[in-house]
């Protein structure tokens, strides 16, 4: 099962903002707070939120991983993209998280040469734990990649009010694009 919410979640975890198109309007659901965003995701209804810190690489770099969570009402998935990661097949593997509170050993799979997905706790209270610890390490397969946490806590706000609103209509806000040349 765990698989299977893996790929459901990643399979509609791209987001963005829409594409302007001249004289009408653009519509960005994302919320920006310092470095981290926060965005529900789903066609009518929001059928999960995502969080995690904007990077403009389209690959991680040595020492600067790239990772979301992606949560709904029963789930939460730490997607995490790492250079120091070579992985040959997607397929279950055993990670350590490592935060100030001690070590986890949740259910994770390998996804991508580079990119792991870890289950976590989808309760608000782990996140603002998480948040306190500044950083999370990720132990997998004898290497070691640390997630900066710095500026999270700003951000559960607008995260745990996207968690909310799952099941409900997808509300857009839109803000005016001028045509003037």
């Amino acid at each position: 099962m765990f698989r299977t919410v893996l790929i459901a979640i990643a399979a509609t975890a791209a987001i963005g903002p829409a594409v302007a198109q001249p004289a009408a309007p653009v519509r960005s659901l994302t919320v920006q707070i310092g470095s981290w965003a926060v965005a529900p995701v789903g066609d009518r209804t929001v059928s999960h939120c995502v969080m995690g810190l904007r990077s403009e690489a389209a690959d991680p770099a040595p020492g600067k991983p790239q990772f979301m969570v992606s949560a709904d009402r029963e789930f939460a998935i730490l997607h995490a993209r790492a250079a120091e990661w070579t992985f040959n097949s997607s397929r279950d593997v055993v990670v350590t998280l490592a935060a100030s509170d001690g070590e986890h050993k949740p259910q994770a799979r390998v996804l991508g040469a580079d990119r792991i997905d870890i289950a976590l706790s989808n309760d608000p209270a782990r996140l603002t734990e998480l948040a306190a610890a500044g950083d999370l390490e990720i132990h997998a397969e004898g290497k070691a990649v640390r997630l900066p946490l710095g500026g999270l806590s700003a951000v559960l706000p607008a995260y745990r009010e996207c968690l909310a609103s799952v099941g409900k209509p997808l509300v857009q806000r839109h803000a005016a694009v001028s045509t003037a040349r």
